[in-house]
């Protein structure tokens, strides 16, 4: 048995990158799938008939460049996420809505996107049924409501 391992270490590196990838299925952190890479290059040295230290030692630099290089980029595209990428609540702010009763700072109802939101003033304001808002933010099953800007043309300056 000893002899077999000895000829095919290639087997044990790739026991170890399914090992390090079924990690980072747990962490998430982007750490264990580089030291994975490295594991598969040492593999592929094993394969071609490397020394164990030129296997330990490529293995080494193949995760060190990964985790130094790749992983500090991968991980700035998944923080960088668009407004589109935004989900469940988090995705509200911004958004439209319309008070369907009354909305002061103690009680009131608005629609967002078709469903009906527990809604506050964000201010001390009232919002009338009816009225454009725009979501403020949100708290559990509430939404934090402002008066949606608009435009008065009645007050433009006349021009000569």
């Amino acid at each position: 048995m000893i002899e077999w391992f000895g000829e095919n270490l290639w087997a044990a590196w790739i026991a170890l990158c399914f090992i390090l990838l079924m990690l980072e299925v747990f962490s998430l952190d982007l750490i264990f799938i580089m030291l994975a890479a490295g594991a598969v290059a040492a593999g592929a040295v094993a394969l071609a008939g490397g020394a164990v230290w030129a296997q330990l030692l490529v293995g080494g630099v193949v995760a060190l460049l990964m985790i130094g290089a790749v992983r500090p980029v991968a991980l700035k595209h998944i923080k960088s996420r668009s407004r589109d990428a935004l989900t469940g609540v988090d995705r509200l702010a911004g958004l439209e809505a319309s008070a369907v009763e009354t909305v002061t700072q103690t009680s009131g109802l608005a629609e967002v996107e078709g469903e009906t939101w527990t809604a506050r003033a964000a201010g001390s304001f009232t919002l009338e049924p009816g009225a454009a808002a725009v979501v403020d933010s949100v708290d559990g099953a509430t939404v934090y409501l402002s008066p949606a800007p608009a435009i008065d043309w009645g007050s433009a300056p006349k021009q000569a």
